[in-house]
């Protein structure tokens, strides 16, 4: 990092703190010259609950791994998995559908909250679809839930969990990566996400995510609940931009690049930014600095990943944003990115 970068940087993060955006984050840069990491108001390897990026890391990616393997197909019928999907159009849901968010769920999952667990599969498995698959664009947990039992069918009921240590998290020495973070580290060392109402106490190395908690009481799900740190997210991008490749190791079969960042592959909904599994060229976090060959994921903690799959250079953000109470929306923690994005990148 060169000086001015540094002062710009901790600049963006000052600002940030004292308007309340967060209170602690850590933000991690790799490129081809190695990487480079900076906390603030806590320490480097500290664990956050990453929320909606466990969409990619591991869901998402470990549903391409097993495509690029041959062993999934992106246009298989989701029923040959799940046989209880019973819901209208249950013959033309593929899996496509589910990387692309291209379901029409409109059950919020927080709504769902109070139900036992088996219940709010079966909401989700008998739901009622206005709309035709592959015909509109509708980002949620349901999705990413229904892929991640597709993974555990074809694992012959592995869990999330066990999938992403043997594939990713092992290899790639992320060491404090995964759900359930106290069976790993002390309390102390995970980031609190909330003072929930709902629960009645501080959240802190628990799932934050209302149906991913409940859920959790069965298995690991897709959507949300993963632990991890910046170091541990620095390399399974850094892994994505070297095409599988990590320090010499291949993680991933080549073409993992392609497949997350080409508008050509994705089959996503026109005029949509969500393809297989990542986020394309979305100004909404990315900033001025957005195009046609960054791709990234956010998470509603606070969390996100940035990555340009041409200059081979990505920035890691994890942040309380979410403490000590969630805001209505994500305009703050989104202008944020976008600022932090635009600087990654122009530098």
């Amino acid at each position: 990092m060169n000086e001015a970068f540094e002062k710009s940087l901790n600049t963006l993060f000052e600002s940030a703190i004292a308007s309340g955006v967060f209170s602690k984050a850590v933000v991690g840069f790799t490129s081809e010259e190695g990487m480079e990491i900076r906390a603030y108001g806590t320490s480097e390897d500290s664990v956050f609950d990453i929320a909606s990026v466990t969409k990619v890391c591991p869901t998402s990616t470990l549903a391409l791994k097993r495509v690029l393997n041959g062993e999934l197909d992106l246009d298989a019928k989701v029923i040959e998995f799940l046989p209880e999907l019973r819901t209208n159009y249950r013959n033309e849901i593929l899996v496509r559908h589910l990387l692309t968010h291209s379901l029409d769920y409109r059950v919020p999952m927080s709504s769902l909250k109070r139900l036992p667990p088996e219940q709010i599969l079966d909401s989700l498995f008998q739901y009622r679809f206005k709309q035709q698959p592959g015909t509109i664009f509708n980002y949620g947990n349901p999705a990413s839930i229904l892929l991640g039992l597709v993974l555990m069918r074809i694992s012959g009921g592995k869990s999330l969990q066990a999938q992403g240590e043997e594939e990713f998290f092992k290899p790639l020495g992320m060491t404090r990566s995964g759900w359930d973070p106290l069976t790993r580290v002390q309390k102390e060392e995970v980031v609190a996400t909330e003072e929930d109402n709902w629960r009645g106490r501080m959240i802190q190395g628990e799932i934050h995510d209302e149906s991913a908690f409940v859920l959790r009481k069965f298995f690991p799900v897709g959507s949300a609940g993963m632990f991890s740190t910046v170091p541990d997210l620095l390399k399974f991008v850094t892994m994505i931009l070297n095409d599988g490749e990590f320090e010499g190791k291949r993680v991933m079969p080549a073409g993992v690049l392609s497949l997350v960042s080409s508008n050509a592959l994705d089959g996503r909904v026109q005029g949509e930014c969500t393809a297989l599994g990542w986020e394309l060229d979305a100004e909404k976090f990315m900033g001025s600095v957005h195009n046609s060959h960054m791709f990234g994921k956010t998470g509603f903690t606070g969390s996100s990943i940035v990555a340009d799959a041409q200059k081979k250079k990505a920035v890691v953000l994890l942040s309380n944003f979410t403490y000590p109470k969630r805001e209505d929306n994500a305009s703050r923690i989104n202008a944020f990115r976008s600022r932090l994005s635009e600087l990654t990148f122009t530098h």
